[in-house]
């Protein structure tokens, strides 16, 4: 009788495993403050840019983006693992934008994104409240 139950206690065996490896995270994971550490375009530093100017800071309110030469963003954002969605509603024109979060630890996040056809990686490190 148990022999004919242990095809499908492997297959709930292998999707909570599977699950559990997904990199599941909240909202939640995101709040705070965080601050560029790195920021590379093909494996290359990205030229002019200083990772240390690029901050994100994320509330249940939503976001706010600090970028290069004083840029700023504001607004929405939803998040289906492992993609960060921000809809930017502090400039006129406003855009939803799409990012990959590679990994997110409670100290550290890493983002993807494409810029012209090109790759871009931005590491993040949280910082302390």
């Amino acid at each position: 009788m148990f022999l004919k139950f242990i095809p499908y206690l492997l297959i709930l065996t292998l999707s909570i495993v599977l699950w559990s490896c997904s990199g599941a995270y909240s909202k939640a994971d995101l709040n705070g403050t965080w601050t560029g550490v790195e920021i590379t375009e093909e494996g290359l530093p990205l030229d002019g840019v200083n990772p240390q100017a690029l901050s994100f800071s994320f509330s249940e309110e939503g976001y706010n983006y600090i970028g290069n030469l004083n840029y700023r963003e504001a607004g929405n954002f939803e998040l289906t693992p492992p993609y960060l969605h921000t809809t930017d509603t502090l400039n006129q024109a406003t855009t939803k934008k799409t990012v990959e979060i590679i990994s997110i630890t409670s100290d550290s996040m890493q983002l993807r994104m494409m810029e012209n056809g090109k790759e871009r990686l931005l590491k993040l490190a949280k910082q302390e409240e």
